[in-house]
C-alpha cells in the first residue's frame, strides 16, 4: 500500500500543476518533471535491470502482503516452457483468501490480479510490457469500504502509452496518463493528468 500511497500524493501534486484542457502543449518546468517521473517510476520500477532470473512482485504487493498475514500463506510458483522461454506463474492464496491473486511473467510481460482485505478491499490489476526500451501497459489499484449508508472508495490507474527509453535511459518517445478518484463522506477527488516525452532526451510536454 505504500507504493500506492506515494503515487496517489504524487498524483494530486502532479495534477496541480499538469491540469489542463484542449491539446496544445507546452514545456514542463523542472518541478513538473519531477513529480511526472516520480508518478512513473512509482508505478513501475523503471531501475536499468538487466533481465534475470528472480521473480518480482509488482509495487506495493509485499506491503500488502504484511497487512493481511498473521497466518501460513499459501504461495506456489508454477513455470511453463513457452517456445524458448519459460512463463512463470505465482500463485498466492494467504490467510483463508484474505490476500489471493496470480502473477505472472513472461520475458518482458508481466500481468496480475491480486485481491487483499485490509481496512478497504483492494484489487491490484495490471498488464505491462516492460524492457529496456519500451514500456507500455496498464496498472490498477481500487480499494473500497462499504460504510452502510455510504462507502469510502479510492482508484489509481497508470497508463504506460508505448514509452521510448534510448540506450541511457532517456525517455524519448510515449507518454502515460495518470487518474485518482476517491470518495470519502463529504468530499471527493478526481485527479486526470498526462505527459509526453520526446523526441529529445529530458523533454515532457504537458498541456497547457
Amino acid at each position: 500500500m505504500r507504493a500506492f500511497h506515494v503515487a496517489a500524493a504524487a498524483a494530486v501534486s502532479v495534477s496541480v500543476l499538469l491540469t489542463g484542457c484542449g491539446e496544445e502543449r507546452r514545456q514542463a518546468t523542472d518541478v513538473e518533471k519531477q513529480g511526472v517521473l516520480a508518478v512513473l517510476s512509482t508505478g513501475l520500477h523503471l531501475r536499468d535491470a538487466k533481465q534475470d532470473s528472480r521473480l518480482e512482485l509488482p509495487p506495493g504487493t509485499e506491503t500488502l502482503i504484511n497487512l493481511v498475514i498473521d497466518a501460513l500463506c499459501k504461495a506456489s510458483l508454477t513455470t511453463m516452457p513457452v517456445g524458448d522461454h519459460v512463463r512463470e506463474t505465482l500463485t498466492l492464496n494467504c490467510k483463508d483468501g484474505d490476500f489471493r491473486g496470480t502473477y505472472i511473467r513472461e520475458q518482458d510481460h508481466y500481468t496480475f490480479d491480486l485481491y487483499a482485505k485490509t481496512s478497504l478491499d483492494v484489487t491490484y490489476k495490471g498488464d505491462v510490457t516492460a524492457n529496456p526500451s519500451l514500456v507500455d501497459g496498464w496498472m490498477e489499484l481500487k480499494g473500497l469500504k462499504d460504510l452502510w449508508l455510504t462507502d469510502v472508495s479510492v482508484s489509481d490507474r497508470i497508463d504506460f502509452m508505448g514509452i521510448q527509453r534510448d540506450a541511457q535511459g532517456c525517455l524519448v518517445g510515449g507518454g502515460m496518463k495518470v487518474e485518482l478518484h476517491g470518495h470519502i463522506p463529504g468530499k471527493t477527488v478526481d485527479v486526470s493528468t498526462d505527459a509526453l516525452f520526446g523526441p529529445n532526451c529530458g523533454d515532457v510536454w504537458v498541456p497547457k
